[in-house]
């Protein structure tokens, strides 16, 4: 198929008098410099009852002059804004479209009588100042890396294969760069009232920062993020404060980080407790038990039996442990059998039960259920209230799924700053919504 070449590297031409588009080559040679008058302009300065405007136009768009010099169909000082403008010469620019063609374009000179400064004209919206690539090929790096990633240099060599540009991997990085702030709001979406809460650390050359997620479970997608130098309560609590309005909600889940439970109620938010954090919970705690257990044992082994051998004496000590594992282990699953009932009043009629055969559990989980669990564990089950059911999970799982899909573990140290693994964030966020409208669409 024969590609039709484009006639201009700029788009929203309103006239056209003479087209004059000379493709990129080294043999070209520029012509000197020409002074273009423009009585026009000048007869109009001459009225005294020409009202200056003093607003940059909301829509600019181009002209092309019977000599091939793009200018402002309605010119203006960039400067001060002033339209009491005079035409001074030309400049020459060299343009590269996004199929990769390249263009030298001639751009109107303005003189401003008001400011007595000079500018030129620029092409808004299309191509950027002292950059020959149009944003659509910049754009297209920010597409890919939407929905994967491929390393600034390896997008460089895709841009040589596909589109037959040579572009530096350094303008590809700053075509990332979409937003200067650190704290992103979804406009996109109207918020459920059921979320999750979840913090992520960064590490880049100034410290540690905290990614701060409201996710919100109904809609899939995120609310809001933050990204912070700490990760205290306060920091908290200001962030989905300004985020979510008090309309908005209903209930949350977050981990077992001590003092959530404070600010989550002062928000107003129901507050579930993640169950896979408890079990995280309950397994470190049973960890530091038999490694406890392991040393008694092997103190008490020893003094009734010092002759015995290092290899004998690992063995009784395994098998000691193991057998003590296995009930733990028992115990345990008879413990999470709570988050599979199917209703709430099954849940509390389950805890009554746990109560009565307490005294049955291995010590380390009896301690626990007693001074941790039994205190607070309808915050473990909020799940399961008919008018939370279907709504609000019992994990924070949906956020971590989130932080992976959008930064993982692997790609975190490639970051150095701020305002660099904010926008990585921002366009793999794009990129997430893209795939959950796309689903809607469905």
């Amino acid at each position: 198929m024969q590609t039709i070449k484009k006639t201009s590297p700029i788009n929203n031409l309103e006239s056209i008098q003479y087209i004059f588009c000379v493709e990129c080559d080294n043999t070209v040679e520029r012509e000197p410099r020409k002074e273009i008058e423009d009585n026009s302009v000048q007869l109009e300065l001459m009225n005294p009852f020409y009202e200056v405007k003093r607003e940059k136009p909301a829509n600019i768009s181009f002209d092309m002059d019977e000599n091939g010099v793009y200018s402002y169909s309605d010119p203006f000082c960039k400067h001060c804004h002033s339209h009491k403008v005079t035409k001074h010469g030309y400049n020459y620019r060299d343009l590269i479209t996004e199929d990769g063609e390249h263009y030298i374009a001639k751009v109107q000179r303005y003189y401003c009588p008001d400011c007595g400064k000079y500018s030129q004209t620029e092409f808004i919206g299309q191509y950027e100042n002292y950059c020959n690539f149009s944003n659509e090929t910049k754009e297209r790096s920010i597409g890919v890396r939407e929905i994967s990633w491929y390393p600034f240099r390896k997008l460089k060599e895709l841009y040589q294969i596909f589109c037959g540009i040579i572009i530096s991997h350094e303008t590809v990085r700053k075509a990332q760069i979409i937003t200067n702030d650190l704290y992103y709001l979804n406009q996109e979406i109207k918020p459920s009232g059921f979320y999750g809460y979840d913090v992520q650390w960064e590490p880049l050359d100034d410290g540690f920062h905290y990614r701060h997620l409201l996710f919100d479970l109904i809609n899939n997608a995120s609310v809001a993020e933050l990204l912070a130098p700490n990760e205290d309560l306060k920091t908290t609590y200001d962030f989905i404060n300004k985020s979510v309005k008090p309309i908005h909600r209903k209930a949350i889940v977050t981990d077992l980080k001590l003092g959530y439970d404070g600010v989550m109620n002062k928000l107003g938010f129901k507050h579930q407790h993640c169950t896979y954090h408890l079990r995280l919970a309950i397994n470190e705690r049973i960890k530091k038990f038999l490694k406890q257990k392991d040393i008694e044992l092997r103190i008490h082994i020893k003094k009734e039996n010092e002759k015995i051998s290092e290899y004998k004496l690992n063995k009784l000590i395994k098998k000691e442990i193991n057998k003590l594992e296995d009930e733990i282990n028992i115990y345990k699953q008879l413990l999470f059998e709570l988050f599979e009932q199917q209703t709430y009043d099954k849940a509390i009629s389950y805890v009554n039960m746990l109560k009565n055969e307490i005294n049955n559990f291995p010590e380390v989980l009896k301690n626990y259920l007693k001074k941790d669990f039994f205190p607070e564990y309808k915050k473990f089950i909020w799940f399961l209230k008919p008018e939370f059911k279907g709504k609000l999970t019992r994990t924070d799982n949906d956020s971590e799924m989130y932080f992976h899909a959008t930064l993982p573990k692997a790609e975190k140290k490639r970051y150095r700053t701020e305002n660099g693994v904010f926008n990585q964030i921002y366009n793999r966020k794009n990129g997430w919504m893209k795939n959950i409208k796309s689903q809607l669409t469905k």
